[in-house]
């Protein structure tokens, strides 16, 4: 049905030349402390609305009217957008959006010109960091096209339980993943009618003629029992009480070396990057069944808790990407699923005990820099909060330009990380910023820039100096070989080793996983030049350990894509 999903949005798209909508955002702060940079939204809609392009969290600022609800209108063309409450003016004071009422970590929204050009549309005062404005439950109402050819004119939905009772053009849906259609209603707890609609006027509505299936209609409309708490219902087929197929694929997180939040959820480009709630099997490990296509490759994260992104370890991270990721086979019989198993925060399919709390101490080299007066600073996964939030600042006591900290670690064994000259909610300020290029001793961020990367072991540590924005050959300095050249580093298929070897040892070489699997050993390093194929190598993180006759070694790292 993809086909038809373009043929709505193109209808979307042609209609923005004859007609702008009025949105007002609006976002509840009364229980926050506000920024005194101000309250901003951000998301795909603002390059629309005239400001300079989108996802900009500084430009866009909400003012209060005296009872902390701050607002915001602009005018837009139909169609279907993204964003997200900052409170301040830079990502890392972005609020993190519930799982259930979010596309992609983000909120989201939909307008047509029959629905919403003459009376505009304001979206519900939402309290920052959460799913629903004060007082009221959230519902979040799904609907799998699957089966249908979907309107030019897109999906809609229409109930008792909206702000237009029973008008369809006003329920415009959101297209969440593929042949699903999504809208989120706000509304105090209580029994709620709707049905969905194909297209934009009845006539074209499911059950048109009455009399729905009894287990899950009252008469010809779906019934909604709202709560407090919040509703999540299933992508219900269209005009049907059932899920459109039978699931083909089996997740399974193991969540057994972390304390839970609220469950395990995943997201992924299979519904929309929205975090959905995983079945919990009792013994540490959560599941969810999905129908998906065959042959078709996903890239996707578990979550502990709504929003609760995990960090997937570089060895088992997408190319390009920091997700994971899998392929469904395209041979699967009648009733048969493809499993797909792995511990958050690890590669591995069972859960690996975290490694023990230890220091790790950070040291970057700043005397090519202009040290910036507000300080040199480090970011990462691994502080509390995470990135520029929970930024800490590194010294230089002994004034040779080489800035330190140390930091006591607990929790996964890999963590991202990266130094920052100055104010940590300047991206500019960041290293490796505005490189096009992917480095030996940095992974994609999957926004378009590089992190730094480092494996703990579970005992103190004092990471090598590094300079700011370059990498370091990562080498424990324990045997002389001179002049040592990994090329090309990142690998994509082929790696040449050459190692000056002034002193004539006799060397050998084993690769070895980040998990500390040997995937490659005794390779003899005497011919000056050395080709190691890395073909069949699973993209990721590999440990290259040159050992002489005595025993001494050196380590070097090589990524594979």
């Amino acid at each position: 049905m993809k086909k038809f999903y373009m043929m709505a949005l193109a209808a979307l798209v042609s209609a923005a030349a004859t007609a702008q909508i009025s949105v007002t955002f609006r976002v509840d702060m009364s229980d926050q402390d506000v920024s005194v940079m101000g309250v901003h939204v951000a998301g795909s809609w603002q390059a629309a609305a005239g400001f300079s392009s989108d996802w900009q969290p500084g430009e866009s600022q909400m003012s209060d009217a005296g009872d902390g609800i701050y607002e915001l209108t602009v005018d837009l063309p139909p169609g279907q957008y993204e964003y997200k409450y900052v409170n301040g003016n830079d990502w890392g004071m972005d609020e993190g959006v519930p799982g259930d009422v979010a596309s992609g970590g983000n909120r989201f929204f939909a307008v047509t010109v029959d629905g919403h050009a003459i009376d505009g549309f304001t979206l519900p005062a939402v309290k920052f960091g959460q799913a629903a404005p004060e007082g009221m439950g959230f519902a979040r109402l799904s609907v799998d096209m699957a089966l249908q050819e979907v309107s030019e004119a897109g999906v809609h939905i229409a109930g008792d339980a909206f702000e237009q009772e029973w008008t369809p053009a006003f329920g415009t849906c959101f297209n969440t993943n593929a042949d699903v259609w999504t809208y989120v209603v706000y509304n105090e707890p209580g029994s709620y009618l709707y049905k969905f609609v194909n297209g934009d006027d009845w006539g074209v509505n499911e059950w048109p003629a009455g009399g729905g299936p009894d287990e899950c209609t009252d008469g010809s409309n779906r019934v909604l029992d709202l709560t407090l708490e919040g509703v999540v219902t299933p992508a219900y087929c269209y005009n049907t009480c059932e899920t459109c197929s039978d699931p083909n694929v089996l997740l399974t997180v193991d969540m057994s070396n972390v304390e839970t939040d609220n469950g395990g959820f995943v997201a992924g480009d299979f519904n929309g990057w929205s975090g959905q709630a995983m079945a919990d099997n009792e013994d540490g490990t959560y599941s969810i069944e999905l129908f998906l296509e065959e042959g078709a490759t996903y890239e996707f994260k578990f979550q502990n808790g709504p929003g609760g992104w995990e960090g997937v370890p570089v060895a088992c991270q997408a190319s390009g990407s920091d997700n994971r990721t899998f392929t469904v086979p395209e041979d699967l019989e009648e009733g048969e699923q493809f499993e797909f198993s792995a511990c958050i925060n690890q590669c591995t399919e069972v859960c690996v005990p975290n490694p023990d709390p230890a220091n790790v101490t950070f040291r970057v080299d700043m005397n090519a820099e202009d040290v910036s007066p507000d300080g040199v600073f480090i970011i990462g996964t691994f502080t509390d909060p995470v990135w520029q939030a929970g930024a800490i600042e590194l010294t230089d006591g002994d004034g040779d330009g080489v800035y330190e900290v140390t930091v006591m670690i607990s929790g996964p064994a890999d963590f991202l990380f990266k130094y920052v000259n100055g104010d940590v909610s300047e991206p500019t300020n960041e290293e490796f910023n505005g490189f096009p290029e992917q480095l030996s001793c940095n992974v994609s961020n999957n926004f378009g820039g590089w992190n730094r990367f480092h494996t703990r072991s579970g005992e103190d540590e004092v990471l090598p100096v590094v300079p700011f924005a370059e990498c370091l050959t990562a080498s424990t300095n324990n045997v002389e070989l001179g002049a040592v050249n990994i090329f090309p580093n990142p690998s994509f298929g082929s790696t040449f080793v050459e190692i000056e070897n002034p002193n004539g040892y006799n060397l050998r070489m084993n690769i070895m996983d980040v998990t500390g699997k040997i995937v490659r050993e005794n390779i003899l390093l005497n011919t000056g030049r050395k080709e190691i194929n890395t073909s069949n190598f699973a993209p990721g993180l590999y440990l290259l350990n040159v050992t002489n006759e005595r025993s001494e070694r050196a380590v070097y790292k090589l990524m594979v894509r």
